[in-house]
């Protein structure tokens, strides 16, 4: 396996921090700051972790301001450490597993017609259909379906296994991951005397730059326009989003979320795991909704949102059920009282 050594002098430029302690020390390491040992890099970043870090062995601490005294290990000074952390990650992550080899597998299937800028890697036994016009630097992984007519931006990751469906667009610097499918039909059927008629989904999908789509997540495409995910969107694992969905910049999106189809999801919005969204409605610009919450209404002012009920023990849960069906009885009868 590779391993990596790192100055941290480097890594103070690289992230954007202020060094205090030899920067010519090296690490080989980054950890957590409870489990950090000689040799390692750690971050922490706020008054809860102040005694790991007077106990932490770490060589080198990424760390706030407030902090820099705390500790006798080198420190990576800034605003952020949180930030400096994942900057760290990208930079450890190109010195492990580097850029990889640019060019096409004998075992892969590219399309006479595909278009690929220099730079471009196509792994064993992924294949690229005619009229696709893959960017620089752009990495297709093993056994990823790259559809006819498909655009994707330079230096974007396609992961194995991955699928992008024909005239789909994909901008540069995004990741998606192994099991995505980008550019199914959306869910389109009109009912027939014999049962569902298709509607056959004539749109596509427009993916922006630095768009992070989790594994085994689903974008359909439009069925007349197109689908939209706008730049600096995340999407976690096994999320649905369904034809013609907007999601504006910058939104997050986490694991098992369910978005129908037509919504219109605002900016900078962060929607918490397994939330259900009914279609046809708008969430605007930075809203927060928690986990398992369930949107059947449009959301047109900032703030956060929540809905259900936290987990209880069956036995209590099966009361408040009770009492839940006779609220509309109860009401009357306080109505009565008041009158």
């Amino acid at each position: 396996m590779n391993t990596v050594t790192l100055r941290c002098d480097e890594i103070a430029t690289a992230i954007g921090a202020e060094l205090r302690g030899d920067g010519a020390t090296v690490v080989t390491a980054i950890a957590s700051i409870g489990t950090a040992k000689a040799g390692s890099i750690t971050f922490i970043t706020g008054k809860k972790f102040a005694d790991a870090l007077r106990a932490t062995e770490a060589t080198a601490v990424i760390l706030p301001e407030a902090f820099a005294d705390e500790t006798s290990a080198i420190r990576l000074v800034m605003e952020n450490p949180y930030l400096g952390y994942a900057k760290l990650t990208g930079l450890w992550s190109s010195k492990l597993y580097g850029s990889g080899v640019s060019g096409v597998h004998d075992s892969a299937i590219v399309a006479s017609t595909a278009v690929l800028e220099a730079g471009v890697s196509v792994a064993p036994q992924a294949v690229v259909e005619s009229g696709a016009r893959l960017a620089r630097n752009v990495s297709i992984g093993a056994g990823a379906y790259i559809g006819e007519g498909v655009s994707i931006g330079a230096g974007t990751v396609i992961h194995p296994g991955a699928t992008i469906l024909r005239d789909c667009t994909v901008g540069r610097d995004g990741e998606i991951h192994s099991g995505a499918v980008v550019g199914a039909d959306g869910f389109g059927f009109a009912p027939a005397p014999d049962g569902w008629e298709k509607i056959h989904q004539l749109g596509a999908v427009v993916i922006g730059d630095r768009v992070s789509i989790g594994a085994c997540t689903t974008v359909d495409r439009g069925a007349l326009e197109d689908t939209v995910i706008s730049d600096g969107v995340i999407l976690d694992n096994h999320i649905q989003v369904a034809h013609n969905v907007i999601i504006g910049q910058n939104t997050a999106i986490a694991g098992c979320t369910g978005i129908a189809g037509s919504t219109t999801i605002g900016a900078n919005c962060r929607i918490g795991g397994a939330v259900s969204i009914v279609g046809h409605i708008a969430i605007c610009d930075d809203v927060l909704i928690t986990a398992n919450s369930f949107v059947n209404r449009s959301v047109v002012q900032p703030g956060s949102y929540s809905s259900g009920f936290p987990l209880e023990t069956s036995a209590q849960w099966r009361k408040n059920a009770v009492r839940l069906q006779r609220l509309d009885e109860i009401s009357r009868q306080v109505g009565k009282l008041k009158s």
